[in-house]
């Protein structure tokens, strides 16, 4: 599912010195809070020319670039901000989500795991928010045993948000494991901590790979297919898209 990017709203908040200030800045943000995207590079690109360093400009013009889909130019400007401040958790979190965007899954977890050696050589916290996106990064990559480890880490958080990710990440993995009585487990702690269709979704999945393991039994197909039609005006588009996809699969799917 998208993620919020983070780094931009810890920015503005603070008070970053004069670039908080300036009227060039100011301007670019407005155009980004109306969603105008190109008005807000445009407007932020002067900034950007005038110093290299300059790490606010850069990260508001990769919010708008991630708000225009051009993930790879998004992910150089963060990569610029992360060089001159590698201190900054938030900006590393950001480059990982967004190259799990894209799919870039292998190299989402190179990076997120470099990032979490230069937080620990640094003798920094590594956030759990981080390891989230790396357990997301190897459930992607095909390795659910190991984002299964980093999931059951992170769900550990006191964070509410960060632990029903944990949950959600430990789900998928475990499905992909073939683990259906734990992954049902993980998903109903997930349910109890607030409501979603990614819910109901993930329930049909189980099913649907149940029904894979015991080679299609024609007299199940019906029911998975009605599992996911269930979801198919959900507000949320992803889940839509999820949707329909696994409909398709399922009425494809010949029993052997």
């Amino acid at each position: 599912m998208h993620r919020t990017l983070k780094a931009l709203f810890l920015v503005t908040p603070l008070a970053l010195g004069a670039q908080q200030t300036d009227a060039t800045y100011q301007k670019a943000l407005a155009y980004f809070e109306q969603r105008n995207y190109d008005a807000c590079l445009t407007a932020i690109r002067p900034a950007i020319k005038e110093s290299d360093e300059n790490a606010d400009a850069r990260v508001l013009a990769a919010h708008c670039h991630a708000g225009k889909k051009n993930y790879a130019d998004a992910v150089a400007h963060l990569r610029a901000v992360a060089e001159e401040a590698p201190e900054r958790a938030d900006i590393k979190e950001d480059i990982v989500a967004l190259l799990i965007e894209q799919g870039k899954f292998r190299d989402a977890r190179r990076a997120g795991y470099r990032f979490s050696e230069e937080l620990k050589d640094s003798e920094k916290p590594v956030p759990a928010s981080l390891t989230l996106l790396v357990a997301r990064a190897e459930l992607g990559y095909g390795k659910p045993q190991n984002a299964l480890t980093l999931a059951r880490d992170v769900k550990k958080s006191d964070d509410a948000t960060v632990k029903y990710g944990g949950l959600i990440t430990e789900t998928r993995a475990l499905i992909a494991l073939g683990n259906f009585s734990e992954a049902d487990i993980a998903l109903s702690f997930a349910e109890s901590m607030r409501e979603s269709d990614l819910h109901p979704l993930l329930r049909a999945m189980i099913e649907e790979s149940k029904w894979i393991q015991q080679k299609y039994p024609k007299d199940q197909r019906a029911q998975i297919v009605a599992a996911y039609e269930k979801l198919a005006r959900s507000e949320d588009a992803t889940i839509r898209a999820a949707v329909q996809k696994n409909i398709e699969r399922v009425k494809a799917a010949k029993a052997n």
